[in-house]
């Protein structure tokens, strides 16, 4: 199944061989560049060798052929004594010929007579050496006619060097040609090349070697770990499965006790409202024939059967949150908190409230559980106001930027919403406690409530994929901060 041997070798020999090549090409240019400079060197020696040998005593000869034809000189005198004396010097050196041009690109010796008198001018490398700089390259020559005859496959390396006798900054008066015969050292570094390739590829075979158990092992790893990752693939699939099922029961038992909870609620419903009319009935038909004490008895029974509607019809609310909530959709803020201040119209009267509402935003929401989280907080702002002073309420919202280091949610395409008031507040370390269902900081005495009501905005804050937090102290009112997202994915998508 896994080819990560194959591939292994393949990728081992292609990068081993790309390196050997590399390694290869750059020992031979490495020693090539060693060889011309050391070989230039020897050649600029041997020029200044000539140069105090023989330029000194031929030098108005050599300097003064232009009238002579090319035959003429080469048949001249002159020519066989600098030929001599060239020769002595060159006896046991490397130098396979040597040439000296006149400034006008004349040959005017040469250990090889039949290239006396020719011109060079146009060459390169005697441009190069007649503006004063040495010019030194590698060359292989099948057939070469140097001043011991014809030479066959040898490496020569050519040196076109300026020619000044009085120093080297010294007036130009002509250009030296040395050949050198580096065959023998090429060699040299022909062989310690092959051998340094056959080291290379022998540690490169080690080293293959060993990477490929190491490899191998890590394959037959890579092996057990396909295996047992089928198996867990097996695996949770029948847990998928299992899953799958005990959803659809759950599902059932949801919908089931829906059903239960509505006829519930309906069948608790409906005996308090039987006890709340009959109080009725005894208060005004009745009202003569009770006592003072019958007066309260009943009064207290209404209260109580009140209370109990009242938490049945928030304890639908919080089961509705998600078994009955609708698709979401955009939902302008600023329109339903103007819907809810005009529906707490009394309440805000009577309170002597002062609300002040900036700009809101529009989101992705679920209309009527967004509407019944804000009434939710502003009618639990209006309810646990200070008697002593006038109560300021004031709604805000604004996009996340960036995320607080607090916070546990992402901030890119969240909306916060803050509701502030100057009520009487509550001790920071019950923040976590409100937020549930029937926790209460205060008696029924003191302020009325079923304790239901925040749980059920955490509740739908959750459903929308937000949060829902708050930050007070006692006496110094409290803020409620709600965190949405602006745009809602599916719930499909989200599960």
């Amino acid at each position: 199944m896994f080819k990560l041997l194959r591939y292994f070798s393949v990728a081992s020999f292609v990068a081993c061989g790309g390196a050997t090549l590399f390694l290869w090409n750059f020992h031979k240019e490495s020693s090539t560049a060693q060889l011309l400079t050391a070989s230039e060197q020897k050649n600029v020696a041997m020029s200044q060798i000539f140069a105090n040998s023989i330029w000194p005593e031929y030098k108005s000869f050599l300097m003064s052929t232009d009238a002579l034809s090319q035959e003429e000189l080469q048949q001249h005198p002159q020519i066989k004594k600098i030929n001599q004396t060239a020769l002595r010097h060159i006896q046991g050196t490397p130098i396979a010929k040597l040439k000296i041009f006149d400034l006008n690109g004349r040959v005017v010796f040469s250990t090889d007579r039949k290239q006396i008198g020719q011109i060079k001018s146009k060459y390169a490398g005697f441009v190069d050496a007649r503006s004063g700089k040495t010019t030194t390259k590698l060359s292989h020559r099948s057939k070469f006619q140097g001043w011991q005859g014809t030479l066959r496959e040898k490496k020569l390396i050519s040196s076109y060097l300026p020619l000044r006798t009085q120093g080297p900054d010294a007036e130009i008066e002509g250009v030296f040609e040395l050949y050198s015969d580096v065959t023998p050292l090429v060699r040299q570094i022909e062989d310690a090349q092959q051998e340094g390739l056959m080291s290379v590829i022998g540690i490169f075979f080690i080293l293959y070697g060993v990477l490929f158990i190491i490899v191998r092992h890590a394959n037959t790893i890579l092996v057990k770990q396909d295996q047992v990752r089928r198996w867990a693939e097996t695996e949770l699939s029948k847990e998928s499965e299992a899953l799958e099922r005990a959803n659809e029961s759950l599902a059932r038992s949801n919908k089931e006790l829906e059903q239960f909870a509505y006829v519930a609620s309906h069948d608790l419903q409906e005996p308090l409202r039987k006890i709340e009319a009959f109080g009725d009935r005894l208060k005004t038909k009745c009202s003569d024939d009770l006592s003072e004490r019958g007066q309260d008895y009943v009064d207290r029974m209404q209260n109580a059967a009140g209370r109990m509607r009242q938490l049945v019809q928030n304890l639908l609310a919080f089961s509705r949150v998600t078994t009955k909530s609708q698709p979401f959709k955009s939902v302008d803020l600023k329109e339903v908190v103007d819907g809810i201040l005009d529906d707490l119209d009394i309440r805000i009267q009577e309170t002597g409230a002062q609300i002040d509402v900036a700009s809101l935003s529009v989101i992705d929401a679920e209309p009527m559980q967004i509407r019944q989280l804000f009434q939710n907080l502003i009618s639990n702002a209006l309810k646990f106001c200070q008697p002593d002073q006038p109560l300021c309420i004031t709604i805000d919202g604004q996009p996340l930027s960036e995320i607080s280091a607090d916070s546990s949610v992402e901030s890119a395409g969240v909306y916060q919403i803050s509701i502030a008031d100057n009520g009487i507040g509550f001790e920071q370390k019950y923040t976590d406690r409100i937020f549930r269902v029937f926790q209460r900081l205060h008696s029924r005495n003191e302020y009325e409530g079923t304790g239901i009501g925040l749980a059920v905005c955490a509740k739908i804050a959750e459903h929308h994929g937000g949060t829902i937090t708050a930050n007070s102290a006692p006496g110094q009112g409290a803020t409620f901060i709600v965190t949405l997202p602006i745009t809602q994915t599916p719930m499909e998508s989200r599960s």
